[in-house]
């Protein structure tokens, strides 16, 4: 599991009183944590105990802050665990919206959306909707039958063999091609 935090989730600490730095210094990568939290929303901030601090996202990811003896340490935790599962597949942001519509959609009227609906939500036009729909089909989060309108059905996560949590697994060809 690759960490864009110090190498063994140490704290680092300046020297203090002019007192020698045995190890290497250690240093945050921002630019990993940036990529990571960023366009994510915040659910909610919990303190698990005294000597934690978690910032939950909206995707089930979390932001841990620990108290440790000379310092903090922070380190990314998922409710699934899947987060570095190497079979994991994830939507993007705009995806995770995408089918959030579909999901409220088909949940309101009882049938799925067209793709004239998910335009008129989104406010985008019809060849970008239909990119996004073939995109959504290609990854495996929903499955369409050719020539049935509003034929979208959500694709449930699957238990992962390798890390034991539920998530959408990625196809096996993963060269693009749509099974219809």
């Amino acid at each position: 599991m690759s960490s864009p935090f110090a190498a063994d989730r140490e704290p680092v600490m300046p020297p203090q009183d002019g007192a020698r730095v045995t190890q290497p210094e250690r240093m945050l990568d921002i630019d990993k944590i940036t990529k990571r939290i960023s366009g994510k929303r915040i659910s909610h901030v919990e303190a698990r105990d005294e000597e934690r601090l978690a910032i939950v996202f909206v995707d089930g990811e979390a932001l841990l802050i620990s108290r440790q003896d000379q310092g903090l340490a922070l380190d990314f935790e998922s409710q699934d665990g899947c987060h570095e599962c190497s079979t994991a597949l994830r939507p993007t942001l705009r995806q995770r919206e995408y089918l959030d519509f579909i999901e409220k959609y088909m949940l309101r009227f009882g049938i799925s959306p067209a793709e004239s609906d998910i335009q008129r939500h989104f406010l985008v036009s019809a060849p970008s909707v239909n990119s996004m729909v073939q995109a959504l089909e290609r990854h495996g989060f929903i499955m369409r039958q050719r020539g049935i309108p509003r034929s979208i059905r959500l694709v449930e996560a699957t238990e992962c063999a390798l890390c034991g949590g539920t998530h959408h697994l990625k196809a096996a060809n993963s060269g693009g091609l749509t099974r219809r």
